[in-house]
C-alpha cells in the first residue's frame, strides 16, 4: 500500500499543530509571571482574605488556576478576581459553587491578568516558613545556681572544718610548751570559757570590731529596706508566650488598640480576648511557636479553627500582672495620656523590642529614643527606680509644660487663663522661663494619694 507524500505531509501538519497546542496549553496552565512581584501584589490585595497554601476566610490559591482550568476556564479566572460577582450572575457552575462553599462573593480586586499571573506564580512557589522554637535564654541557668550553690556550701562547711582543726592543733601545741616551759595552764575548760577569757584579753578589739559589726548590719539592713516595693527588671512568666516585638515592633499594631482603655480610663487595661480574635480567628500560625501558642487563645474564646466556629467553651486567661502600685496610690492613665500628652515609652520603655512585659529600669527608659529620631534631648534624665515615689517626684519636677501654646479648651489652657488673671503668680512662676508640673501642683500629696 503507498502512502502519498500528500497524506505525510498533512500528518506531519496535524501532528505539529497538536504539539503546538499542547505546549500552548501547557503554557497557558503555568503562565509565566514574577513571584517577587507578586508576593508583594499577594500581601497587599489577597493577604487578609487568603494563605497561599491553606484555608482562611478564602480558599487557599496554591493550585487556583488548575481547578479554574479543570471545572470552568482561565479566562473565567481572570474575570473572578477582577469582578466575582459578574462570574457568579452569568452563571458559571464552579463560581456559583465556590460561593455556595464560602458563603460571600471574592471582593473585586484592581489588577491585569499579568499581575494575576504574578499573584499565581508567587502562590505556587511559595514555602511555608520553619518554625524556629526560640531557645530558653534560661535555660540550664536553675540547674547551675543549684549546682554552685551547693558547691560553695560545701567550701564553707570544708573550710570551717578547717579553721577548728587548726584551732584545735594550736591549742594543743600551745598546752604542750607551756607544759615543757613549767607554765601552769588553766584545767579543762570549755569553749565558751576560753572564748570569754580570750574576748577580754583584748577587749579593746573585740570592742571596736563588734561596733563596725553592728553598724553594717544596720546599714545593710536600712539598704535592704529601701527595696521594699520596688521591682525593677520584674518580668513574670505569663500563661501564654506573648511579643510585643513582634506584635508593637515587627507588624506595628499601635498599643492603644490593644490596650483601648488607656485614653479614657484609669487602667490601661489588659486586652480582652476578643480584642485577640480579630487577628486569630485566621491567623492560626506563629513565626516562632507555630500553633502552641496561639491555641491557647482560640482555648480562651472557645473557638475551633478546624471547623471556623465557636462551641460556647470559654476558659479565662490568667495573666500576671505587671506594673504593680500600692493601694494608697493613684495613677490614672488618661489624664498622662490625654493631658499630659506622653508616649507609653515614657513609663513603660521600648516595648518594640520585648517579648511579655517587664517592668523597666532606670537606665531602660533614659537610653529610650537615644539613636531615635523623634529624640528629645529635654526629655527627663530619671535616678531613682521605676515605680517609686521619687521616680514620679522626679519626672514631676522636670516636666515642662508649655501652657501658652495649650490647645482652646484644654486643662493647660483653661490653667493658663487662671494665671493670666493673677500676672505675680506667673511671673513668679515664669522666672526659669518655663512652667514645670510641679509649679501646677504636681507635688501635692493628694494628687497620688488618697
Amino acid at each position: 500500500m503507498k502512502i502519498s507524500k500528500m497524506f505525510i505531509s498533512r500528518r506531519f501538519k496535524s501532528l505539529v499543530l497538536t504539539v503546538f497546542a499542547f505546549i500552548s496549553f501547557s503554557y497557558n496552565i503555568h503562565a509565566q509571571g514574577d513571584a517577587a512581584k507578586g508576593e508583594k501584589l499577594f500581601n497587599q490585595n489577597c493577604a487578609s482574605c487568603h494563605f497561599p497554601d491553606k484555608d482562611m476566610t478564602g480558599p487557599a490559591l496554591k493550585g487556583a488556576r488548575e481547578r479554574w482550568i479543570e471545572n470552568s476556564s482561565e479566562e473565567k479566572l481572570y474575570d473572578w478576581v477582577r469582578n466575582s460577582t459578574a462570574v457568579i450572575e452569568s452563571g458559571d457552575a464552579y463560581a456559583n459553587q465556590l460561593f455556595s462553599e464560602w458563603g460571600s462573593v471574592m471582593t473585586a480586586q484592581n489588577v491585569t491578568n499579568e499581575q494575576v499571573d504574578d499573584i499565581l506564580a508567587y502562590v505556587e512557589e511559595y514555602q511555608p516558613p520553619v518554625v524556629e522554637v526560640a531557645a530558653d535564654p534560661g535555660a540550664g541557668t536553675g540547674e547551675e545556681q543549684e549546682s554552685s550553690t551547693l558547691i560553695w556550701w560545701i567550701l564553707s562547711a570544708l573550710l570551717l572544718v578547717v579553721i577548728g582543726s587548726a584551732a584545735s592543733a594550736k591549742s594543743g601545741l600551745q598546752k604542750l610548751a607551756n607544759e615543757q616551759d613549767g607554765v601552769n595552764t588553766p584545767g579543762d575548760e570549755n569553749w565558751m570559757t576560753a572564748f570569754r577569757r580570750w574576748a577580754w584579753t583584748y577587749r579593746g578589739w573585740v570592742g571596736v570590731t563588734s561596733l563596725i559589726i553592728v553598724v553594717v548590719l544596720l546599714a545593710a539592713g536600712m539598704l535592704d529596706l529601701m527595696k521594699i516595693g520596688v521591682f525593677e527588671d520584674y518580668k513574670p512568666e505569663q500563661p501564654i508566650a506573648y511579643s510585643h516585638e513582634l506584635h508593637a515592633g515587627k507588624l506595628g499594631i499601635d498599643c492603644k488598640y490593644c490596650h483601648n482603655s488607656v485614653e479614657k480610663s484609669k487602667h490601661a487595661g489588659i486586652p480582652t480576648v476578643n480584642v485577640c480574635m480579630n487577628c486569630h480567628k485566621t491567623v492560626h500560625e506563629g513565626s516562632t511557636t507555630g500553633t502552641e501558642e496561639i491555641a491557647k487563645i482560640h482555648e480562651a474564646a472557645g473557638y475551633d479553627a478546624a471547623t471556623n466556629s465557636y462551641t460556647g467553651e470559654t476558659k479565662p486567661i490568667k495573666w500576671v500582672k505587671v506594673h504593680n502600685l500600692p493601694d494608697h496610690v493613684y495613677f490614672n492613665h488618661s489624664q498622662h495620656v490625654n493631658v499630659g500628652g506622653l508616649d507609653c515609652k515614657n513609663c513603660h520603655g521600648n516595648m518594640k523590642k520585648e517579648t511579655v512585659a517587664r517592668v523597666m529600669t532606670t537606665e531602660d527608659l533614659n537610653n529610650v529614643g537615644v539613636t531615635d529620631e523623634d529624640y528629645d534631648e529635654n526629655k527627663v534624665k530619671f535616678t531613682k527606680p521605676t515605680l517609686t515615689m521619687g521616680w514620679c517626684i522626679e519626672c514631676h519636677r522636670e516636666s515642662n509644660i508649655d501652657i501658652a501654646n495649650a490647645p482652646e479648651g484644654s486643662y493647660y489652657n483653661m490653667i493658663h487663663t487662671r494665671l493670666q488673671k493673677d500676672q505675680r503668680t506667673y511671673r513668679s512662676y515664669l522666672e526659669d522661663d518655663v512652667v514645670s508640673v510641679a509649679e501646677l501642683g504636681g507635688l501635692e500629696c493628694a494628687k497620688c494619694h488618697y
